[in-house]
Parts: structure tokens; C-alpha cells; sequence
């Protein structure tokens, strides 16, 4: 008998005497769709059980058991008789739908005894979150199934009604599967072995598809991500301000008592509806379900959870989530994407010889993706059925003809802009930009691709500026030490332009493609440079050798001493650094990609130089930035930047640290991490701190359809950033104007995002953001100090 049946049915020996058969059931919708969780009770009384995540239970038949009551959440309740049931076949018992009515209001000696259960259950987290486990492992086994079936509105007598039925009858469009081994140390150490992936229509795997990366492992969080989206947990604090609850059921088993709490939202702003079950022994969860319907572009997302006790705690025992798109690109038809993991071989005894990767938490063992069929019917806890096996068969010759093994190396190449074209591959970012300075800038730049050599790579470019009317070119060669490519010796020559002071700190914060679309002040540079990058845990380290020419483009000179100096020569040693604790990383085309950290990020980067062989400095910057949505109250962000120049003498313009400005003439373009009332080379430094605080409100003003495909939802947001500075000297740079921040320039705006929601492809929300920042200066002149800024965003 499965595990999960046995946990659910032992309480019932405590109650029930005597021997006999099982008797079996499914409980289905009047379509035939199991119905997770439906409550089964023991005639008129109050002892039953749960129903697993496909509607099956069984139940000991003894002497006088004559009736069973069948229910579930939105369903009428059905007596089903004893005598009804089989030994040798599972009775499938459909309920039919019932209207739903859990807006009725609840008396108040009920809603207090919800709010008391709710309350002591979010008392007990800590008890009851595996993340508060000093250890545990335990194998998952995920499933994902990708359908397809014909949109509702399409008629019988519909050529593509009958096509996609004639297909989906007897195989999926897609399916893929994960085997891995979980192991959990606290505080924060996490190790997902992938011991076996397989996706249809592929020889080899090209990513891992892992229960965590749409849904979390357990519900005792603040807030519930599903595919990408934060949603508020029905059971963390402030529960009562957005969702009404409503106590269904009360189901004893032995000595527990189990608690059916259905919720809805207050407010319609992306809340889950569903239901909580709570069980008296330690107030855990033990069933979740919860789902969300985006009318704008006609999608259900949705999860599933089922909990077991394993050795006196509870941990998750299935994690299911499903999506379904109507309508997708615009076609006519229904997209649904379902995935089943199954949890099992929990040990909370510490393995005190293993050892965790920090730098590759979701780890793929080699060989995990070219598993036989014997080694996976070994794997899998329940064998795969006719249809799932026909798709693996039908899928798979499909991927051998049309060659699919060649997408990996497309999406990976175009990932990192490049499209492959036999032996090289086209660097795409180089055929066409923009910018202030040189208008419209034309190019083509080739690299070798993974045919010659998937350790070495070699590329050049080049670029002609039709304002400026010049040529810029450059080369590059770069060696991986390993197959991850996280251990890498490069070597780099260009003849470029680059902005004077430009702040480099690490390419996750520098927002170079904004800053290259606003250089309107340049400096000729030709550069050779030598570099070792390396990945150490949740470090990342990088030492440089640079070696440049700089030439302003622009009318400057830097006095001092009684000498004039318009063009500079530096040699410079370059340490750059990167912290992320508990950083997760997951395997995808071949390396391995930052999931994110929920706790700061640390950046740094020191330059130790010479300038024309008298001039000595060291150039320091530092960053933390950290996001973190708080329940209550909204989504957190912060940047704070720092650094200081010392030298022997005034250092010139570029070496200089420029202050972040991303205004665009009257306007600004909204970015995190700029200043939006701040022109570009307005401000320089030798000092600076920079601090930018950004918080997104989770309400939403309104919400409006205003046609078929545009929408208005906004959320508010408010800012403030802040450019302190001083410069030593600041009389040497001649020529050419520009401010130092001292006194310290403030500004603060306030944003409207998702003002305007397009719907993209029926997948998406393309969203624009407008906003307004002010300047922190002296009486209030708008014209002055005001801009508007607006922005563009993509939601999941």
C-alpha cells in the first residue's frame, strides 16, 4: 500500500475494530478531473480521512460502516452506499459542481475560532518550515506534462478541433523529468543533486526542470512564488486584512483533528483562492491548495501541496502545480502545463562526510541526462502510463528528424547575443546602436563557435559612427579552465570610445547598454587588457592587467605643477570582487545561472595605477544592493555605492568617478540605480557615496479593462536617492564644466507602475511605467528641478 495512504489511514485503526477489505475510490468532477483533497467522512459522523492529489482513498471495511459522505469545496456532497464499492475495482465517484457561496457572511463565533486556528498555525511555522530543520535530505521525483487542447469556443465541426483532438487522444506535446537528491543544512547550505533528467524530443538534457524553480518547497513563507510571481500566503501574518476565511469541515482521525479552511481575496490584486488544511497536532499544514485567474490574459496558475509526518515532523510528501494559458499567442487554443513531484527517502540524520558545492547548488551529476529506460524505471516511484510513454516515443523521433539537438546551442549563443553561423558565430550587438555621440553606429563582430573549440574562443569587431565619422575596432581571446566556464583567462584589445568616469563596478550594477545609449561626452581609449575570472563558492574573483590610452574628444586639460596634460597613459592592476551567501545557481545550457540570493549582494573593485609613469593612485569602489518583499508592506530595494580615489597628484577626468545621471533632456528613462533628475557628467568626484531606495506598494489603485488587449492597473512606488561627493583640486580640470556634489543632492519621485498593461502573445503583460522625481533644491521650481520619468516592464 503507498505511504501516503498508510499516514492518512493509521489514525482509523484507532477508531475502527474488527478486519476486512479495503474498500477504493477516486473522486472525480463530472469531466473525469480527479478532485485533490476531497473530504470523505464515516457515515454521520465526524472521523474520515483526506483524499490524496488524485482524489484516491481507501478505507478498512469493517461491520456497521454502511454509508460514506463524499465532499468538496465547491461541490454538492454525495452519500455514496458501501455496497456500491468493489474489491477488485476502485469505485470513481463524480460530484457536481454546486454554487459557490463563500462570500456568505460567517457568524462571529466561527470566524473567531478560524482566526484562532489561523493565528496558532502561524505561531507554529518556525516549528514546522523544513528551512528549520537543522538537516534533512530526501530524493524528489518531478514530472512536468505539457497538453494541448482545442479552445472552448472553437465548434465540433472545427478542422483544428479535430486535428489537436485526434493528437491529444493518446500523447502529450511535451514532457520532461527530474530525479534529484535534496540535502539541507541550516542556516542556508542547499544541495540539489540531478542523478537523472530527461526532456521529450532531446538526446541530451539541456536544462533541469526542478520542482522549486515555479513553486516553492513548502508553504511557511510570507509569500507563495509561483512561476516567477510573489503571491501573499492565506497563513502568514495580516491574514485577516486580505482574504476572507470560511471553517468547511471538521475530519477527525484518531486523536487529530484536521481543519478544511477555504479563503477568497478582499481585494482582486493578484490573490490566490483556495483552500488550507490544518492539523491540531502541531497546527501544520497538511493539504494546500490555492490558484489565481488573470482575466487580462486568460491564465490559471495554481498549486497543490500534500504534507506527512516523517519521524514527528512534517514535511512536504507532494508538491503539484499547474498553468493553464486559453488563447496562447493568439491561437486557438487551451495550453496546459501540469507538474507532479513525489517526496520521498526523508532523513533528518546529518550525513556529517558530505559536503555542499556553494557554487553550483542545483548540481547535475554526470550522466544524469543520458539515463537508459531501465535506469529510470528504477527511479520513478510510479511507471509511467501508455500515454506518457507514447509521447516520450512520438516526441522523440519528431526531435530526431527535425534535429532539435541543435536548439540548445541556438538559445544558448542568442542568450549571450550571438547567432551561429557554421563555425562562428554573429555578434548581433554589434551591427547596430545608438547614442548621443555618434548618432548611429553600424558594425559586425564574428567569434569562433563550439565547432572549433568549446574551451577556447576567439572574436573581433568593428564599428563606424556616422556622427562622428570614425572607426572603432577591437579583438578578443578568451580559454575556459573548465567545462563550466567559470574559471577563464582572457585577453582583450580595443580602439573604442568610452564616457569620462564612468562608474565600473561589476556588470550586474553598471546598466552599460543605458549608459553607451546616453555617451555624449567621450574619450578615445585604446586598451590591452589581461584578465582571470574565477568562480570560489559564493565568491566570484577577478584580477586584471590594463593597459590604455586616453584621449578626450572633448576641450579639457588637467593643470598642475605649472604643466598642462591633455592625453594620458595608464597602467593599472584591477581586483574586482563579488559576495551572494546563499546564492542559487541551476544548470541550463551548459553553465550554471544565479536563481538569486535573499540576502545583499557585496560588489567591489580597486584599481592600483600610474598615469604617464608619475602619477600613482588607487581607485576603490564598493556596492551592496539587497531586494526583499516584506509582507505588509511591500517590495524593498536598496543600492548603496561607494568609493574614493587617492593619488599623487589631481587625477584627470576619467579617472574620476562620474555621478550616475540618467536624464534624457526633459525626461528620464526610469532605471534603478540612476539619478533621474540628474544630467550625465553633471557631477564629478574623488569621493562619493551614493544611496538609491526604491518601495513598490502591493495595492493597487484600480483596476480597468479598457480594450480587449490593453489594460490599466497601477501600483504605486516611491524613491529617493541621494549623490554626496567632494573633489580635491577640482581647479586643475580646465575647460570644461561640471558640479561636485557638495552639498549632497537629493531627490525624490513617486512612480506609477503598470499604468498601461498590454497583453503580449496572450503569455504576458508588457507593462508602462510613469513617474514623476523632484530635486531637492532651494523653493519649488518644476521646471527647474521636476522631471518626468517613465519606464517599461514585462509581468509573469
Amino acid at each position: 500500500m503507498p505511504k501516503q495512504l498508510y499516514l492518512l489511514i493509521l489514525p482509523l485503526f484507532c477508531y475502527l475494530s474488527g478486519s476486512g477489505q479495503y474498500i477504493r475510490g477516486t473522486v472525480t468532477d463530472s469531466t473525469g478531473k480527479p478532485l485533490a483533497f476531497a473530504t470523505i467522512k464515516i457515515g454521520n459522523t465526524r472521523q474520515g480521512l483526506i483524499a490524496d492529489l488524485k482524489g484516491n482513498f481507501a478505507i478498512r471495511k469493517t461491520p456497521g460502516l454502511s454509508y460514506l459522505l463524499i465532499g468538496h469545496l465547491g461541490y454538492k456532497t454525495k452519500k455514496v452506499e458501501v455496497s456500491e464499492f468493489t474489491e477488485s475495482t476502485p469505485l470513481v465517484i463524480q460530484l457536481v459542481a454546486a454554487p459557490s457561496n463563500l462570500e456568505e457572511v460567517v457568524v462571529k463565533s466561527t470566524a473567531s475560532k478560524v482566526t484562532r486556528i489561523l493565528s496558532t498555525a502561524i505561531a507554529n511555522r518556525n516549528r514546522n518550515n523544513p528551512e528549520k530543520y537543522d538537516w534533512y535530505r530526501c530524493n524528489i521525483y518531478y514530472k512536468t506534462i505539457l497538453t494541448v487542447v482545442p479552445d472552448s469556443t472553437l465548434a465540433d465541426t472545427s478542422s483544428i478541433r479535430r486535428s489537436i483532438n485526434e493528437y491529444s487522444a493518446d500523447k502529450h506535446a511535451f514532457i520532461t523529468e527530474t530525479f534529484s537528491r535534496r540535502t539541507w543544512e541550516r542556516p542556508q547550505k542547499l544541495q540539489e543533486e540531478v542523478l537523472g533528467t530527461r526532456i521529450s524530443g532531446f538526446k541530451k538534457a539541456w536544462f533541469s526542470s526542478l520542482v522549486t524553480d515555479v513553486l516553492p518547497f513548502h508553504a511557511y513563507t510570507d509569500f507563495l512564488n509561483l512561476n516567477g510571481k510573489d503571491y501573499p500566503n492565506p497563513l502568514s501574518n495580516g491574514f485577516n486584512q486580505r482574504f476572507r476565511f470560511r471553517l468547511e469541515d471538521e475530519i477527525l482521525q484518531g486523536s487529530d483533528t484536521i481543519w478544511h479552511i477555504s479563503f477568497v481575496p478582499r481585494r482582486d490584486e493578484g490573490m490566490l483562492t483556495g483552500s488550507i488544511f490544518i492539523s491540531s497536532n502541531g497546527f501544520a499544514i497538511t493539504n494546500l491548495t490555492a490558484s489565481h485567474y488573470d482575466p487580462a490574459i486568460k491564465r490559471v496558475v495554481g498549486i497543490e501541496q500534500q504534507y506527512a509526518l516523517e519521524q514527528d515532523r512534517w514535511f512536504p510528501e507532494q508538491l503539484n502545480y499547474f498553468i493553464t494559458w486559453k488563447n496562447i499567442m493568439n491561437s486557438p487554443v487551451e495550453v496546459n502545463l501540469n507538474g507532479h513531484s513525489v517526496i520521498d527517502s526523508v532523513s533528518f540524520n546529518k550525513d556529517e562526510r558530505f559536503r555542499f558545492d556553494k557554487a553550483h547548488t542545483a548540481k547535475l551529476v554526470p550522466g544524469a541526462d543520458e539515463l537508459s529506460d531501465t535506469a529510470w524505471s528504477a527511479l520513478r516511484p510510479i511507471a509511467l502510463d501508455s500515454k506518457e510513454r507514447r509521447t516520450y516515443v512520438y516526441v522523440d523521433s519528431i526531435g530526431e528528424k527535425a534535429k532539435l539537438d541543435k536548439l540548445p546551442s541556438l538559445v544558448a549563443n542568442l542568450s549571450e547575443g550571438f547567432l551561429p553561423w557554421g563555425k562562428v558565430d554573429i555578434d548581433l550587438q554589434r551591427i547596430y546602436s545608438y547614442n548621443r555621440y555618434e548618432q548611429h553606429r553600424i558594425g559586425f563582430g564574428l567569434r569562433t563557435s563550439d565547432r572549433i573549440s568549446k574551451r577556447f574562443k576567439a572574436g573581433a569587431w568593428f564599428g563606424y559612427g556616422t556622427g562622428d565619422k570614425n572607426l572603432k575596432y577591437g579583438g578578443w581571446a578568451e580559454y575556459y579552465a573548465d567545462r563550466y566556464k567559470e574559471f577563464s583567462f582572457r585577453f582583450n584589445y580595443r580602439h573604442d570610445l568610452q564616457d569620462p568616469g564612468r562608474l565600473q563596478i561589476n556588470p550586474e550594477l553598471d546598466r552599460n547598454f543605458l549608459r553607451k545609449f546616453l555617451l555624449g561626452r567621450v574619450d578615445k581609449i585604446t586598451a590591452y587588457t589581461f584578465e582571470i575570472n574565477k568562480r570560489l563558492g559564493y565568491w566570484q574573483t577577478g584580477i586584471a592587467l590594463n593597459f590604455e590610452q586616453i584621449r578626450p574628444q572633448y576641450n579639457y586639460e588637467l593643470v598642475h605643477g605649472g604643466k598642462t596634460t591633455t592625453g594620458f597613459d595608464a597602467r593599472e592592476v584591477i581586483l574586482s570582487l563579488r559576495y551572494a551567501y546563499a546564492e542559487r545557481m541551476t544548470p541550463m545550457l551548459g553553465r550554471y545561472f544565479s536563481t538569486g540570493s535573499k540576502f545583499p549582494v557585496f560588489y567591489s573593485r580597486i584599481r592600483f595605477g600610474e598615469i604617464d609613469q608619475r602619477n600613482q593612485y588607487i581607485h576603490a569602489v564598493a556596492a551592496v544592493k539587497w531586494q526583499k518583499h516584506i509582507n505588509r508592506f511591500g517590495n524593498e530595494q536598496f543600492l548603496l555605492m561607494a568609493g574614493a580615489a587617492f593619488s599623487d597628484q589631481p587625477l584627470p577626468l576619467s579617472k574620476l568617478f562620474a555621478g550616475n545621471g540618467f536624464q534624457l533632456e526633459n525626461n528620464a528613462l526610469y532605471v534603478f540605480g540612476g539619478m533621474q533628475t540628474m544630467l550625465p557628467y553633471q557631477y564629478y568626484s574623488d569621493r562619493f557615496v551614493n544611496f538609491y531606495w526604491k518601495h513598490e506598494f502591493d495595492f493597487r489603485f484600480y483596476k480597468l479593462n479598457i480594450t480587449r488587449g490593453l489594460s490599466s492597473a497601477p501600483s504605486p512606488g516611491i524613491g529617493y536617492n541621494v549623490l554626496w561627493g567632494e573633489l580635491s583640486n577640482k581647479d586643475a580640470h580646465r575647460n570644461v564644466s561640471f558640479s561636485v556634489p557638495d552639498p549632497a543632492y537629493h531627490e525624490v519621485g513617486l512612480v506609477l507602475n503598470r499604468l498601461l498593461r498590454l497583453k503580449f502573445m496572450g503569455l504576458y503583460h508588457l507593462n508602462f511605467n510613469l513617474g514623476y522625481f523632484y530635486h531637492l533644491s532651494g523653493p519649488f521650481d518644476h521646471q527647474r528641478n521636476g522631471r518626468f520619468v517613465f519606464g517599461l516592464g514585462v509581468d509573469l
